[in-house]
């Protein structure tokens, strides 16, 4: 018996050294996130980035360091690095909304229209009332030309959010560029 209890002893010190060990090195990346969250509300986005990395160092599966690194990158305007964590960040949480927008924005900015809408399509998907997403679409197929399509998505945006300045201004704008046609 006195040996089942020094057993039961070592295994339950080691387990919980080992809960420990778990719980400091998640907080660690935790306070790095905050960290670079705080760096990049202060517009230090090269700094944010950074502790997004070591964040992500400390804990591979942290998806909020990615998606804020990607947040952080697009502000510098490296789409593409940013596509990469914003991609990484869905597969971890694949109904992440906001990143397949956000996704798609930085693809946009690439002039990837075709990868653009469907991003902020899978983004309507998981939210038919994402009011930014149709808005962002909605400039998407203007860039590409169909003016039909974006003056639906624009339409959407608005009948969602009624005050939203931008979706009217573009939708008056790609009314008038479907006539001139």
């Amino acid at each position: 018996m006195i040996i089942k209890n020094k057993a039961m002893k070592k295994i339950t010190t080691a387990c919980s050294l080992l809960l420990l060990s778990l719980c400091l090195y998640s907080q660690t990346a935790e306070m790095l996130n905050n960290r670079g969250f705080k760096e990049a509300k202060k517009g230090n986005y090269t700094k944010a980035i950074s502790f997004f990395t070591q964040a992500i160092e400390q804990n591979a599966f942290y998806t909020d360091a990615y998606y804020n690194r990607a947040l952080a990158f697009s502000k510098i305007m490296q789409y593409q690095s940013a596509i990469v964590d914003y991609t990484k960040a869905i597969s971890m949480r694949p109904h992440f909304t906001i990143a397949y927008n956000n996704r798609g924005a930085d693809k946009n900015e690439l002039k990837d229209h075709a990868g653009a809408i469907e991003d902020y399509t899978k983004a309507i998907e998981l939210d038919t009332n994402y009011a930014r997403a149709y808005y962002n679409r909605g400039i998407a197929f203007m860039n590409i030309k169909e003016y039909e399509k974006s003056i639906a998505d624009f339409t959407r945006a608005i009948t969602i959010k009624p005050d939203f300045k931008e979706a009217i201004i573009n939708k008056e704008i790609a009314e008038q560029k479907k006539k001139n046609l």
